[in-house]
């Protein structure tokens, strides 16, 4: 039954928990579907955490970085405190790893990065997340990641403490020592909880693995840092030297920043050889949860909660992080047009390609594979804007991969989407403007067709796309 709150249209309830609700809501005023998230009445009673929820939430919103969820707006309307989200679809990792316990580590590296780039941009905007956990990384098409919940999981955690005199288990298990006591803590507690989700991603458990609230706090005050190669058979021993070095119990013994981290993972995972599911008892990667998950940061025996939720429902399983080379388009640039407009390419066409791409993949992703089919036809399309090739996209109709290119370092990113005509859809993103394609894998039919567009985005917002290319058929 839907109902009114403010200017938004409540449309129905997400999830709901101690903290407040999340709900879909449509706004008015900007004519778009919204996550809403609703605090509860008893925190909009504590002055202090009302001056300090606006603070950090004006904060959050002014990050510009593609892995940080983007918060529209915030505020107070009949004495309720609200968030205003971009409603997203994916996975979040927390169910990623319930589901199918512990990751291929190219997988987690590839997450880990992702997760890294958000806290360092939040980092360098003087924000410090507080609440990095796996159910806080939400897992988009195209293993595109984002964090969530960004600068208010102190502000509640706060709150909540003065009235209930305790935190959640969900938070315990990634808190750095600091945190325990009255000292002053800084961004470095991020880099401490990365390294335990860098744990539990490797291993399918939490660290330490105690669940009462006193063995956690004495095992971050007092036990070493757990090993991941001692969990999980298989796992490189580098790990364990990664996450020892993430979950020092001196802040000042850690790495110095989140991307340090991630960088050291991306080390480690070159000195490792493959290791596949089967060595590792995880099943393959082709399977899926199929039910909606939302991302709520609230409810009983979830985390603190924090700024950013978003509803999900599962889309195409993400990449497995490598970004392959693929030969460059061959398609006509189109011509360029404002921002209010879209922007419409040259109609693709299947054509041929090199039996083998000349350009090496991104030195900070994943060794692509060695083993090759030919490229055989391929569906392209590319984007310009403002009179500039800013990209270009192809589904590779042999292999089963889409691809995509930003080929002008100005800021923007682009990301190729595709469609079939069975109504399965899956997206690339690549937002680094280094040059060479990354390249995601598709689950398709082979008697199905697909379709492609290639949108060009400037932080959160989309300045154009092209039109949908024919339907080509997928390969046998």
């Amino acid at each position: 039954m839907q109902s009114q709150f403010g200017p938004y249209r409540v449309e129905g309830v997400i999830a709901r928990g101690g903290m407040g609700e999340i709900l879909r809501a449509y706004d008015t005023r900007h004519d778009r579907i919204v996550a809403l998230k609703l605090l509860a009445p008893h925190l909009a009673a504590d002055q202090e955490f009302r001056e300090r929820f606006k603070r950090e939430a004006h904060a959050a919103g002014r990050l510009n970085e593609p892995h940080v969820i983007p918060i529209h707006g915030y505020g107070e309307i009949d004495g309720r405190l609200y968030l205003d989200m971009r409603l997203v679809e994916g996975e979040d990792l927390g169910a990623r790893l319930t589901a199918h316990g512990p990751m291929h580590p190219q997988d987690v590296v590839h997450v880990i990065e992702q997760v890294a780039q958000a806290l360092d941009a939040a980092h360098a905007a003087r924000v410090v997340h507080r609440d990095v956990k796996p159910s806080n990384v939400l897992l988009g098409a195209g293993g595109f990641a984002y964090l969530v919940d960004f600068g208010i999981a102190a502000s509640i955690q706060d709150a909540t403490s003065r009235t209930s005199g305790s935190v959640t288990m969900g938070t315990l298990a990634y808190m750095a020592p600091e945190r325990f006591g009255d000292a002053p803590s800084d961004h470095r507690v991020d880099v401490y909880s990365l390294a335990c989700v860098l744990f539990q991603c490797l291993t399918g458990a939490k660290p330490y693995g105690v669940t009462s609230t006193e063995a956690l706090i004495y095992a971050h005050l007092n036990r070493e840092p757990p090993k991941p190669s001692d969990a999980m058979p298989g796992v490189s021993p580098e790990f364990d030297r990664v996450v020892a070095t993430g979950m020092a119990k001196n802040a000042a013994d850690r790495y110095s920043s989140a991307g340090e981290l991630a960088a050291a993972a991306r080390r480690a995972l070159r000195s490792t050889s493959p290791l596949g599911a089967a060595a590792s008892g995880v099943e393959p990667e082709r399977r899926k949860s199929r039910w909606p998950i939302a991302l709520a940061g609230i409810g009983a025996v979830a985390a603190v909660a924090g700024v950013a939720a978003a509803v999900m429902t599962l889309q195409p399983e993400p990449t497995d992080g490598q970004a392959m080379p693929i030969p460059v388009p061959t398609s006509p640039a189109v011509t360029s047009a404002p921002a209010s407009q879209p922007v419409t390419s040259a109609t693709a066409t299947p054509t041929s390609a090199p039996t083998s791409a000349t350009s090496a993949p991104r030195s900070t992703t994943a060794t692509p594979t060695t083993s090759r089919r030919p490229y055989a036809a391929k569906t392209c399309k590319t984007i310009t804007y403002e009179g500039k090739d800013r990209g270009n996209g192809c589904f590779n109709a042999d292999r089963d991969h889409i691809g995509i290119k930003d080929t002008y370092k100005d800021g923007y990113w682009v990301k190729i989407r595709s469609q079939t005509d069975y109504h399965h859809t899956a997206e690339c993103r690549d937002t680094s403007s280094e040059g060479e394609y990354v390249e995601c894998k598709l689950q398709l039919r082979p008697e199905g067709a697909v379709r492609v567009t290639v949108e060009l985005w400037d932080a959160n917002k989309m300045l154009a796309h092209t039109s949908w290319s024919d339907f080509a058929p997928i390969s046998k």
